[in-house]
Order: structure tokens, then sequence, then C-alpha cells
């Protein structure tokens, strides 16, 4: 099971990154495992980093998208995804902050069937993978 953090990267930052995503993993990473004591600090990366996401927006966008697939359910705002026939099995929540989809495969359908905007950051630090999501290929 992969779980993904995706994170709504500030327009200036995506342009200065975009050539260099692991400088800006890094940085991601560094926040992720910073300890409670450093929430101030971690705050005021974060707001320097990363912009909101619209959950109410984002929520019913995945929802109309996928509403009359079988294999689709929606409870409150985790999204799932259990196909049998790809085979796979992903979750996704939308908070504010941003996005966890937790799934069993490397290419969800939740992940490239909807969320495909340029400033995109998608990272999975337990395997070290890190990639914008608009330069996934499926």
């Amino acid at each position: 099971m992969r779980t993904f953090y995706i994170f709504k990267i500030k327009r200036e930052l995506t342009i200065l990154t975009k050539e260099t995503p692991y400088n800006l993993y890094r940085t991601i990473e560094n926040l992720y495992y910073l300890d409670n004591d450093s929430l101030g600090v971690s705050f005021k990366i974060y707001n320097d980093l990363f912009d909101l996401f619209d959950k109410e927006y984002i929520n019913k966008r995945i929802y109309n998208l996928f509403k009359n697939h079988r294999y689709y359910n929606k409870d409150g705002d985790i999204h799932t995804i259990c196909n049998k026939y790809k085979p796979e099995t992903s979750t996704l929540r939308v908070y504010r902050s941003h996005i966890i989809l937790k799934s069993d495969v490397i290419n969800p359908t939740l992940l490239v069937n909807y969320l495909m905007t340029d400033n995109l950051f998608v990272c999975d630090f337990k395997n070290k993978d890190y990639f914008w999501l608009n330069e996934f290929v499926r």
C-alpha cells in the first residue's frame, strides 16, 4: 500500500522548482518529519510553500466524475475505488491543507483521472518518491 501526499504548491514556487523537484521534496520531507515542538516553524514554512485546496469543490468534482461507476463509493470526505477487475483499491481524502491518497497500485484512478493541474506536487515519504502530478505518465 502506497500513501501519496498531494500538495498545492504556490505558483511562484512552482515556477522556481519545476526543474529541481528534489529540492522541493527535501523541504516538504523535512516539514513532514518535524516534531510537535516545532509547530510554529512548520506553520510558517507551510504558509510559504502551499496554497489551500477548495475542499468542497474537489469533493463535488470527484463525486460527479465517479458517481455512476459501480466500483466507486463516497463516505463523507472519503472517496474509495475498489475495482476487482483492474485490480485496485484506493482511498482518497481531501483536506484543506493537502490530499492523502492510499492505494495498492502505482497509478491510482483517482490520481490520474482528476487531479491534473500544473502546481500539484505528490510525495510518498515512505518510498522516497516524488513528482509533479501533471508530469505523471499513466
